[in-house]
């Protein structure tokens, strides 16, 4: 019983260490404005800079203004769009995000496994993991 509390506690200090997490709150202000479809907010959580990669360094995307481009001709072409964060890693200024995404109502969310980085409190670097 006494092991069973000392996990307990264990996790549960992981989970707040998690939800305290300054990366997190970012990725999950930019997965509640994805959500939103807000572009403006999305992208305000972006460097100028960021840089998007097929996993493990292709580059898919780089800048605000191409970020800005592609998110928001999806938010607008995808009404129902919107993104369920299945579970979650939060290390210092990475995050992995195990994610299920509908485009569509009636269809299958698909999965995605993407990993943030944050420095200076924007995402500099997004890969897909698995998409």
């Amino acid at each position: 019983m006494k092991r069973l509390f000392i996990l307990f506690v264990l996790y549960a200090s992981f989970v707040t260490a998690q939800e305290n997490n300054e990366a997190a709150i970012i990725v999950q202000k930019q997965v509640e404005a994805y959500n939103a479809r807000d572009i403006q907010a999305f992208s305000a959580l972006f460097s100028d800079d960021v840089k998007m990669y097929d996993f493990p360094k292709t580059l898919r995307a780089s800048g605000k203004v191409e970020l800005k481009k592609r998110f928001g001709q999806m938010f607008q072409n995808t009404p129902d769009l919107f993104s369920y964060i299945e579970d979650r890693i939060a290390s210092e200024n990475k995050v992995i995000d195990h994610e299920k995404v509908t485009f569509k109502k009636g269809e299958p969310a698909k999965e995605f496994i993407v990993m943030y980085i944050v420095e200076n409190k924007k995402i500099t670097e997004v890969y897909y993991i698995k998409r």
